[in-house]
């Protein structure tokens, strides 16, 4: 068996790819070091509101969510992140199917409702992030409201077996 060396090499041999998440920037979706993903090499174009693995030229990894599909690239951000992210065809290597919450529940990407209703949601929401985001940093009132929303969350993903 040849020595892979890369997501991306992974995803070209065998098709699939899972591990640990890093990094805070699907944070509430993805906790870092805690969730399980299961990446697969796309069939065709992304849709609004996939979660795409991308390399940047840097040769990094990211994981963050299509919010718009433009003929010659995507709009991409992370579900805690304020930033665009402009991604074309060829930097796209996967695109992720499902995920084990805390190694445990699975969530699948493709059919579950609860999933698909989070992520529409999450992007109906992103102007109001900056708010958000200010509250959180400032205030620190939304801590307990973004505490809520985390808990209702993951009740919502525990009953969608």
């Amino acid at each position: 068996m040849p020595e892979l060396t890369s997501i991306r090499e992974i995803l070209d041999t065998y098709g699939k790819y899972s591990g640990l998440t890093t990094g805070t920037s699907m944070n509430p979706l993805l906790h870092q070091g805690k969730d399980t993903i299961i990446v697969v090499k796309p069939e065709g174009r992304l849709k609004k509101y996939d979660v795409a693995l991308y390399v940047t030229p840097q040769e990094k990894y990211i994981m963050h969510r299509v919010v718009e599909v433009h003929d010659d690239h995507y709009i991409i951000t992370g579900d805690n992140l304020l930033a665009k992210e402009y991604v074309t065809e060829d930097m796209i290597c996967g695109k992720l199917v499902g995920f084990y919450k805390n190694g445990k529940h699975f969530v699948d990407c493709e059919n579950s409702k609860l999933y698909k209703a989070y992520s529409r949601i999450w992007v109906a929401l992103r102007p109001l992030r900056p708010a958000l985001f200010f509250c959180r940093r400032v205030a620190h009132l939304p801590k307990w409201a973004y505490g809520v929303i985390k808990r209702k969350m993951m009740k919502l993903f525990k009953a969608d077996k």
